[in-house]
């Protein structure tokens, strides 16, 4: 906590004070109302509450939408079921489980935010209204008045006072991003890094060009000028991952180089420092008209790339001729991919928008499929094991332990390890807890002003404000706002009773430990199965592309790619020699699905007879890499991979025929590089359970 308030400053006080002010104002105007419970509306601030302006406008509008959904699920729920309370329990699970679902499958999109609150909003109005279906809609309208007060408060707030935009953050990163890729690069191709470190340097680049996306979403509500440059933004993000493919292509070929024909790696290098010193020279371009035109240094470079391309007919003879060919080709389409990729920064940077009517590519994260349908049917478990233990106790405060089970699967369904992060919210609950007696029977019952309120609740809120300005703060942050916050229960007319407050405070832990105690049960599964998930969604990713019927955007393919092996760095350290080589295995993965996109391309250029070996290639491909996706270890099909390229040599030397030959040795060097990967044997977890523990 000390290293935490450390790495504070003046801009998390800022959003602290900020968050405070909304939430005494949304609190006054609810007492103004004299809605039946304005804690709801305090709370509800502080959920939205972001550091950035486009998050919480974004947040608050897809929290705006779930919770509506919500209150309409109620009230159907209601009107069917309400003398049934079995019925209306079973529906109300199978409806949030549907919104967990939901909100794990979009994961950090902020749609996610629509299945989340849709599901445990229907149980927050719903269960209340059940027990007294003459009041469900004022029940509804009165929850929806609470939380749209929180929400259009906290907008309001964070959007006019001071705001931070996510605008001008994402220009930052966009300034920060070619640097930092030219830094790599030059470290790359200049030989100077190591396999651990390398590793950690793609992860860095991985994880800052998809953040870019991110904050794109937020940038174009809050920023109207990066609006207007959307499609380009795009267009840069979509450059930048086809150009870290390549960056990688490259390094790792002249590795398998270096370590095959050391003389030959070190006549080249020379070559490939010179690229990485012209990349670093280049980045800083200030106009089109500058990054545009091929400067003196590239045509030179790539004179000497084309001087230096082994000849045709050595291919058939020399298979590494192949590998020397591929390290040119490869550098020469850095070189123009970067002078590009610079030419659309230079476009951000003035506000233009590119020539032409070219479509942007779109970022297309990967979808867990698995992950949803268990999370989805987890949370309807949980509800249902809770509702019945509501319904059989005939505790009056069930609803509450009912709410709150179906709110922590909501929250956790996501996580790799929920249970433990169910504990933690647990412990920092009861940490609530007496927080909120303090205030109850200690701080409040003298109080008679609303000033007075509000100084008296000031140092628990602003000290939760500057906690949740640090995302690692966070964990521990929302349990206490939701659990103090909810039994300090403000309201026009306080009631102090002890025995109602103790009843109270034991229905919210009673409902986070079910849920707490389900996670544990249902869904006992860490780290471990989250990586298995990963790869065999890589594998999928690879066998969609070979064998599908319509042949997948680059772009498409790569940022799923991307994404998938982001969440694969989050997961395993580089450090650690098998997490180590599992993650460049899977970067392995990506150059193998870029060359089954070469062939698909080339193969109509085909003679028939080659195109058909080609196809036949592409076929056992397919195959293999459905049975790696479902966990069966098929062999590898090299020997179909090494006919189908000496026939394409042999049909003759032109350029469609070479580049296809190129694409298949590829392939198949690529497999056997990473056999331990691509055909694996059975061996130990790739994350001890110690490990997981820590």
């Amino acid at each position: 906590m000390l290293q935490i308030f450390r790495r504070l400053n003046w801009r998390d006080g800022l959003f602290s004070v900020k968050t405070f002010i909304a939430a005494m104002l949304a609190l006054y105007i609810a007492f103004r109302l004299d809605l039946s419970q304005p804690s709801w509306s305090v709370t509800t601030v502080y959920i939205v509450s972001q550091p950035l302006a486009g998050m919480v406008l974004a947040k608050s509008l897809y929290r705006v939408l779930g919770t509506l959904i919500g209150a309409v699920a109620s009230l159907v729920l209601v009107s069917l079921f309400s003398n049934a309370p079995e019925l209306f329990c079973l529906a109300l699970a199978v409806w949030i489980g549907l919104g967990t679902s939901v909100s794990i499958y979009l994961r950090d999109a902020p749609q996610s935010y629509v299945g989340m609150l849709s599901g445990y909003s229907a149980a927050i109005i719903g269960l209340p209204a059940a027990l007294a279906p003459d009041q469900a809609f004022d029940f509804a309208v009165a929850r929806c008045l609470e939380i749209m007060l929180g929400i259009a408060c906290g907008a309001l707030m964070h959007h006019v006072v001071f705001p931070q935009r996510a605008g001008d953050a994402l220009r930052k990163a966009l300034d920060a991003t070619l640097p930092s890729m030219a830094r790599w690069a030059g470290d790359a191709l200049g030989g100077r890094e190591g396999e651990a470190k390398g590793l950690a340097d793609r992860r860095q680049i991985i994880s800052a060009v998809i953040a870019l996306d991110a904050l794109r979403v937020f940038a174009v509500i809050d920023t109207p000028a990066l609006r207007a440059v959307d499609a380009v933004i795009r267009q840069f993000e979509g450059k930048l991952l086809s150009l870290l493919a390549l960056l990688m292509s490259v390094y790792d070929r002249f590795a398998v180089l270096q370590a095959r024909q050391p003389e030959t790696a070190a006549v080249l290098q020379p070559l490939l420092e010179r690229s990485a010193a012209h990349i670093a020279a280049s980045a800083g371009a200030r106009t089109p008209e500058d990054a545009r035109e091929e400067g003196e240094e590239e045509r030179a470079l790539k004179g000497e790339i084309d001087a230096r391309l082994p000849p045709v007919q050595s291919l058939s003879t020399d298979p590494d001729a192949l590998l020397v060919r591929s390290i040119l080709l490869r550098l020469g389409d850095v070189l123009t991919m970067w002078r590009e990729t610079v030419w659309i920064r230079t476009h951000i940077a003035l506000g233009r928008r590119l020539p032409g009517d070219d479509a942007a590519p779109s970022f297309r994260p990967y979808r867990d499929v698995s992950l949803a349908v268990v999370g989805g049917l987890v949370s309807a478990a949980t509800v249902v094991i809770a509702s019945a233990f509501w319904i059989l106790s005939a505790w009056p405060n069930g609803p509450t332990a009912v709410t709150f089970a179906g709110i922590m699967c909501a929250v956790m369904g996501a996580r790799d390890n929920p249970a433990a992060a169910s504990a933690q919210f647990l412990k920092m609950g009861l940490v609530g807890v007496l927080i909120a007696a303090v205030y109850l029977f200690a701080l409040l019952p003298p109080l008679a002003t609303f000033p007075a309120l509000v100084v008296a609740l000031a140092p628990f809120f602003l000290v939760c404000g500057l906690l949740l300005a640090v995302p690692v703060a966070i964990p521990y942050t929302m349990p206490l706002i939701f659990v103090a916050g909810g039994l300090i229960g403000l309201t026009n007319a306080m009631n102090y009773d002890f025995a109602a407050f103790i009843n109270g405070a034991i229905s919210y832990v009673v409902g986070i430990g079910i849920g707490a105690a389900a996670l544990g049960l249902l869904r006992p599964l860490g780290t471990e199965w989250a990586v298995q998930r990963l790869t065999r969604g890589l594998f999928r990713d690879l066998e969609q592309i070979t064998g599908g019927a319509a042949v997948e955007p680059r772009s498409i393919f790569e940022s799923r790619m991307f994404d998938r092996i982001n969440a694969l760095f989050m997961r395993l350290d580089p450090m650690v020699e098998s997490q180590r080589a599992h993650l460049q295995a899977s970067l392995a993965g990506l150059r193998i699905g870029l060359n089954v996109l070469v062939l698909r391309s080339l193969r109509p250029a085909l003679a028939p007879p080659v195109a058909a070996s080609v196809q036949g290639a592409l076929a056992a491909l397919a195959t293999y890499f459905a049975g790696m996706a479902r966990s069966r270890s098929p062999e590898m099909p090299l020997a179909i991979l090494v006919s189908a390229r000496q026939q394409v040599l042999a049909d003759g030397d032109g350029v469609v025929s070479t580049r296809a030959a190129e694409a298949l040795y590829n392939i198949e060097a690529t497999l056997r590089l990473h056999a331990g990967f691509f055909q694996p044997a059975p061996a130990a977890p790739l994350i001890s359970s110690e490990a997981v523990a820590t």
